[in-house]
């Protein structure tokens, strides 16, 4: 699933890839389902998309948002998407949620798996779209100071019961960060899943400031994590230090066991000494 790091790496790979290219054809795929959410029919994207120039792309949380003449921006990300540029007719998915042809012979498509985006919206409405939302502050904004971080705490988060794992991802939440970052920044700052957001001391909230910013620096230094894709197909180069390969094996700081359970709709993993509940 694309999250903060993969949307500002696949951003700018199709903002230096992309730019200027005129679109020759343009439609929403070839194998439409109920979870590709897109935002008008598929006569309307092939209308909008013939014959327009690509503009910049940028990210904003997990979105990514790239500019179609002067009206239009698709959003793509927050999702299962798999976004690839192709150079070759060859290499173009059987399936697909999202087709470009521009007018060098080259392509973009879109193949969603699970659930995703391939909004092509008004540019005046795209920023306030509940999936990109773009008043809202990422943690590699460089508004997002120790201050800031702190007055997420204050009541009535203060007197909230939310875990950590809510705390971050869901409400108050952090735009941009999902389940699949939260494991390693939460290792590092030696905190449990579960504990509650309002109980971790001073200590631990610096703690935990610096393993997200750290750790999300380091995900888009390394091109995102494997688990994902760019836009060229290349993995990224962040090995996780948790996650479903690691169940079982030994803790790389103390050799405990690593754990999994379910919590609040997905799975969460954690060293059951270095992370104590």
């Amino acid at each position: 699933m694309i999250e903060l790091p993969e949307a500002i790496v696949i951003a700018r790979q199709m903002d230096a890839t992309l730019k200027g290219k005129r679109i020759v054809s343009g439609d929403r795929g070839n194998s439409p389902h109920k979870f590709a959410f897109s935002s008008g029919t598929s006569e309307d994207y092939t209308a909008i998309f013939a014959g327009q120039t690509v503009g910049g792309t940028t990210s904003h949380g997990m979105s990514i948002l790239t500019e179609i003449g002067a009206d239009y921006t698709l959003v793509l990300g927050c999702g299962g998407e798999r976004i690839l540029f192709h150079t070759d007719e060859r290499s173009l998915p059987k399936k697909h949620q999202l087709f470009l042809q521009f007018e060098d012979g080259a392509y973009l498509t879109v193949t969603i798996s699970g659930w995703g985006n391939t909004l092509l919206l008004p540019r005046a409405e795209a920023g306030r779209h509940q999936h990109v939302q773009q008043d809202r502050m990422t943690p590699l904004d460089d508004a997002f100071t120790w201050d800031y971080f702190c007055q997420l705490f204050e009541p009535p988060a203060q007197d909230s019961k939310a875990s950590l794992k809510y705390f971050l991802i869901s409400e108050p939440g952090l735009w941009g960060l999902g389940n699949g970052c939260l494991q390693d920044i939460l290792f590092r700052a030696r905190v449990h899943p579960r504990r509650r957001a309002a109980d971790i001391t001073d200590r631990e909230r610096q703690a935990l400031y610096r393993a997200i910013r750290e750790t999300l620096q380091q995900m888009v230094a390394l091109g995102g994590r494997e688990s994902e894709c760019d836009l060229y197909g290349n993995r990224g180069g962040y090995v996780r230090i948790l996650d479903s390969k690691t169940t079982g094996k030994p803790c790389p700081e103390c050799g405990t066991p690593i754990e999994k359970s379910q919590y609040l709709g997905g799975a969460v993993y954690f060293c059951p000494a270095c992370q104590v509940l």
